[in-house]
């Protein structure tokens, strides 16, 4: 009878074993969404307070805006079949009767040497055939003329 008791004692300590486990498992895997979904926020939150910022700094410097999330559409060929996408830009302002498309960024991506900032204002000049458009630097406050002269 005592080995029974035994057998017994080590399966309900093993089924315990399980059920902590998974319970880890389960509280562990929460936790990493909970804290994915409040690092996003963060960061949306950045991105809407960088708006604010560009909205007022692009006035400053002169600028009247015209429109905000601007759509711009495109195209490409893969595979000999069209592929249409849609892109949309922060800002079309004017100053002195000439218009801009204005990306706003912050932190590291608001520098012209991103490789990523750099080919979305690339993407965005060619579609709208400018030759320059407006990257904003709201963490620096600082508007600058980015210009693609591919002549």
């Amino acid at each position: 009878m005592q080995i029974e008791g035994v057998f017994i004692n080590a399966y309900a300590l093993l089924v315990a074993g399980v059920v902590t486990t998974l319970c880890i498992l389960w509280l562990g895997w929460r936790s990493r969404i909970l804290w994915k979904n409040f690092l996003f926020s963060l960061v949306r939150r950045r991105g809407r307070d960088g708006e604010e910022v560009a909205l007022k700094l692009l006035q400053k410097n002169g600028y009247e805006i015209i429109q905000s999330q601007l759509p711009l559409s495109g195209h490409c060929m893969v595979d000999d079949q069209l592929l249409n996408f849609d892109v949309r830009v922060d800002y079309l302002v004017e100053r002195d009767g000439r218009k801009y498309l204005a990306e706003v960024k912050t932190g590291d991506a608001a520098n012209p040497k991103n490789i990523a900032t750099r080919r979305q204002l690339y993407e965005y000049a060619s579609l709208s055939h400018s030759e320059t458009v407006l990257l904003v630097d709201a963490t620096s406050k600082r508007v600058m003329a980015i210009s693609f002269n591919n002549k």
